[in-house]
């Protein structure tokens, strides 16, 4: 496979990637919202206990989930991408791996059909998924050693290489995590809904009084489903962020969303493109920052070229778009009329959609 069809396959991968952890945010926010049915607008401290626990279990599978998906595409793309890829810290790994492996693997976590990708080594790779297809093996959970010896072999095999201390920050990650979630959604669940409570005109009819409890009800569900879904996602990009602040190989990062709607904030973070770390500043870290239904992520840059690629067309539009929107303006000023941008921009998107629809 050519050097060009691996950067085209990579980009594929990340498409799939996004796709796929915005499956599991979706998911998450409706089971969220589905266990946030047990918890009565005239609350028990009973319920409350027990919608907490299995609120935080279900964040914390979740997030496994998310951050297993991030450590597939990873491998897969930095193979792509640098000819190497990186061990997987919770289980054993060989010396080398093949990039049909590393497919397998991600696509078993996306949901993608494992298709097969045209490679340097097509014929043989065919009579190897013919052998393993009669076998019964599990590649996306099992790691193949590579003969030595012969071009074909290796062409195909990619060098693992270990990233000292990764488990150990993960730990510690995950650790936060769950301190996170009990805080943020018992503050924004249950703690929420007593708040909205405590504010109903009791002295109201009984309509009205039942009315405004279903409706904390239901703004204190967003609030908290909200909550954990980015709680959740933070599994992924996390994972993406450890790798590519202590990967040698990697030389930045890009904040991308492929919504198509970021807030002004997000918007300004994806304007400033490539973020280097022969550059760091005070605002580097703003890329492992993400706030309740955001969907962008940080995209590890192995090299300057990368920029180029399609994925990163947004970047170069908004990049385009600050210093004309912000000229002459500094600080909150230009914050304030940056977002007042993108909100205008985004409001022409969807009267362009809506006409096109109804001329349709």
């Amino acid at each position: 496979m050519s050097t060009s069809a691996r950067q085209q396959e990579a980009d594929r991968a990340s498409i799939a990637f996004h796709l796929a952890l915005t499956r599991i945010g979706a998911k998450t926010i409706a089971d969220a919202l589905r266990l946030w049915t047990n918890v009565p607008p005239t609350r028990t401290a009973a319920v409350s206990a027990t919608w907490l626990r299995q609120a935080i279990h279900l964040v914390m599978t979740r997030r496994a989930r998310a951050r297993d998906l991030a450590m597939a595409y990873y491998r897969l793309a930095r193979a792509l991408r640098t000819g190497r890829t990186v061990a997987d810290p919770r289980r054993p790994e060989p010396r080398y791996v093949t990039l049909d492996m590393l497919r397998r693997e991600f696509n078993a976590l996306s949901g993608k059909p494992a298709a097969p990708e045209p490679n340097d080594n097509e014929d043989q790779d065919q009579d190897q998924d013919q052998e393993e297809d009669e076998g019964g093996r599990d590649d996306a959970n099992t790691a193949i050693e590579i003969e030595e010896g012969g071009e074909d072999a290796e062409a195909d095999r990619i060098l693992v290489e270990e990233i000292a201390a990764l488990d150990r920050r993960e730990r510690e990650r995950e650790r936060a995590a769950e301190a996170e979630a009990k805080t943020a959604l018992e503050q924004l669940g249950t703690g929420n809904l007593d708040r909205k409570l405590g504010k109903t005109d009791t002295s109201a009819s009984g309509d009205d009084v039942d009315a405004a409890r279903d409706q904390a009800h239901r703004k204190a569900g967003t609030r908290q489903a909200a909550t954990a879904e980015r709680i959740v996602l933070d599994g992924g990009r996390g994972q993406l962020w450890t790798l590519t602040e202590t990967d040698r190989r990697v030389i930045g990062y890009a904040r991308v969303s492929r919504s198509g709607t970021p807030c002004g904030w997000c918007a300004m973070l994806i304007s400033r493109g490539a973020v280097y770390r022969s550059r760091r500043s005070a605002t580097h870290a703003d890329g492992d920052r993400y706030h309740d239904n955001c969907h962008c992520y940080a995209e590890p840059l192995y090299s300057r070229q990368q920029m180029g690629s399609d994925l990163f067309d947004l970047n170069r539009q908004y990049a385009a778009d600050w210093p004309r929107v912000t000229r002459g303006l500094s600080g909150a000023r230009a914050l304030s009329a940056w977002r007042r941008h993108i909100r205008q921009q985004q409001r022409r998107a969807q009267e362009a959609r809506r006409t096109s629809v109804q001329e349709a």
